[in-house]
């Protein structure tokens, strides 16, 4: 069968573009590679927790738990699940800033919009904020009624206003119902539904009749015959199926794999990404409340907007307290010493968890185009210059906020682990396809591969670079910038 829009994934992506593919009246058919429904999919207990190799912790859920012993976090990203990462996010849905669009061929303000409609869909708040006024958001959308949900500790952490001039702080944008209460398990899954995931909207959608829907079809490659494309699976050969537009949204390893088979396996496609750290925190203010019934998702978020000794662009800090998450995590790292450390103690520690620009991460990779298989290249001395950045950063913040930074504790992850890669086949603007003097791979403005005419990419594996920050929300806007452009055509 032939349809006129054929969506590739249903994480947030793939919910973007098929918004925007229904303002067109025209079908669209949605194929996932999971065969996972809304109901086979549930939290196995709010309680449980799962960790990587490095002893980090994640929510335990039915994706998750499929991974017994330790998670790798590439297996992870690679395994087809219904509602993509929007199973394991932490629902954080910050803009990003105009600045960080700068070697993109869009802009924040061609962006904004479709922010807003992203907002709306995912129950994303805006506060009266240091951050929304860094964002120019439009004071009609400011809604402080969630802030009521945020820990003591937070609200009180950023009340301290004596933010240097060079950091900009606020509360962490969620994509949470207003339903919400303070349960205290935001991390290890919400029994409510209130945290926001894709499954529920793909759900209704296909329930209301108003897309198709197949599930279990994991796309492998494309061909172009004629004015329609040809869709090939790997794991259902004789299923046929034509698409006059395909848009691609199965993650960025997944995409980058699909494009390179698509190509024959041509060349290497690069792999970027934003890398995080965690480093655990001591508050010795006096201004101090450890109540611990809150909604733990709800972060501080601190934007750094000037390096002080090595040049390694916009850092981005969030300030969790989650004192049940605390504990687990401790008893895990320290076992029986554990006990020996004074609950007065652990009530003041919480954690600094950032994020580093993709341009200045320590690790890359490369997608060999002979087997796909994934080479992680390590630049130590990048890794040297933003571990001094950014203690001297924290050290800064620490004497403005009341607490010190323990950097021997603090972890600077592996490739993956930030769930926050992209930009294999990155957008260029006019000037940089007109100087692809060697017809590099790469996506057009509208979302469109280069080499694969009305074949486009929907997920990070189209961004430029992956900024030091919330991406999710960006990768939605962008998917429903680039099918609203190309409804029409």
């Amino acid at each position: 069968m032939i349809y006129d829009n054929i969506v590739i994934g249903s994480g947030i992506s793939a919910l973007g573009c098929v918004v925007g593919l229904l303002e067109s009246n025209k079908k669209v058919l949605c194929i996932d590679g999971s065969d996972n429904t809304l109901e086979s999919f549930k939290n196995i207990n709010n309680e449980e927790i799962v960790f990587d190799n490095d002893n980090l912790p994640l929510k335990k859920n039915s994706i998750t738990a499929k991974f017994v012993n330790q998670f790798d976090p590439i297996e992870l990203q690679n395994y087809p699940s219904f509602g993509g990462l929007s199973n394991i996010w932490g629902a954080k849905c910050l803009r990003l800033f105009k600045n960080q669009f700068d070697e993109w061929p869009i802009s924040y303000d061609e962006i904004a919009k479709y922010y807003e409609t992203c907002e709306k869909i995912m129950n994303v708040s805006h506060y009266n904020d240091e951050l929304s006024k860094k964002l120019g958001v439009n004071e009609n959308i400011i809604d402080d009624s969630k802030i009521k949900l945020y820990s003591s500790f937070i609200k009180n952490f950023i009340k301290q206003k004596k933010t240097p001039v060079d950091f900009n702080i606020g509360l962490a944008r969620l994509a949470l119902d207003s339903k919400c209460y303070k349960c205290g398990n935001c991390f290890f899954g919400c029994p409510d539904n209130y945290i926001f995931d894709t499954k529920e909207y793909f759900n209704n959608l296909i329930n209301k009749k108003k897309i198709e829907y197949k599930k279990n079809l994991i796309l492998e490659r494309f061909i172009l015959k004629d004015s329609v494309i040809e869709l090939k699976f790997k794991n259902s050969q004789e299923t046929k199926i034509f698409a006059k537009k395909l848009f691609i949204g199965a993650g960025p390893i997944q995409t980058s794999n699909i494009i390179m088979n698509s190509m024959n396996k041509e060349s290497d496609l690069n792999l970027a990404e934003s890398q995080n750290y965690f480093v655990p925190c001591f508050y010795y203010g006096k201004n101090f409340d450890s109540n611990i019934n809150n909604q733990t998702a709800g972060d501080a978020e601190i934007i750094s907007n000037k390096n002080i000794k090595h040049d390694i662009g916009q850092l981005y800090f969030s300030i969790k307290y989650d004192q049940k998450l605390l504990k687990m995590v401790l008893k895990k790292k320290l076992g029986f010493l554990y006990n020996l450390i004074p609950n007065f103690l652990i009530k003041r520690i919480f954690i600094t968890a950032g994020l580093i620009n993709s341009n200045h991460s320590t690790y890359r990779a490369i997608i060999k185009k002979e087997d796909l298989s994934l080479h992680v290249i390590r630049d130590y001395e990048k890794e040297k210059k933003l571990k001094i950045e950014v203690f001297k950063q924290l050290n800064l913040l620490g004497k403005n906020y009341n607490f010190f930074a323990v950097n021997l504790l603090s972890k600077f992850c592996k490739f993956g682990r930030s769930f926050r890669l992209g930009c294999s086949v990155p957008m260029l603007n006019e000037d940089e396809i007109k100087k692809n003097k060697n017809n590099n791979l790469y996506t057009k403005k509208n979302g469109e591969v280069s080499k694969f005419k009305n074949v486009y990419i929907i997920d990070s594996s189209n961004f430029k670079n992956i900024p030091a920050g919330d991406i999710s929300l960006t990768i939605m806007a962008n998917a429903l910038r680039i099918a609203i452009e190309n409804k029409n055509d």
